[in-house]
């Protein structure tokens, strides 16, 4: 009875290079169709508030997030002068 030798795989990795900084993504440019969607949600967002009949504090979350995008929307550009 001969015994067997079981060796295990060993993966090799890619030798990784220097490591870099990470960038900043450029600020997102908006457009006026991104401010049609973010009333779009802003409404969706309003009419499952109405609809929920619970008082769950969480379930305007989703409210508030699109309310702010929608602000944020409109200061961009309103800054740009593309929006009174």
């Amino acid at each position: 009875m001969a015994t067997r030798t079981i060796f295990a795989k060993v993966k090799q990795r890619a030798p990784k290079g220097p490591r870099k900084k990470r960038t900043r993504p450029e600020p997102r440019q908006h457009t006026i169709t991104d401010l049609d969607r973010a009333r779009d949600r802003v409404e969706a967002a309003e009419r499952r508030v109405d609809s929920d009949r619970t008082t769950r504090a969480h379930s305007r979350a989703g409210l508030e997030r699109a309310q702010r995008e929608l602000h944020v929307i409109e200061s961009d550009l309103r800054a740009k002068g593309l929006l009174r």
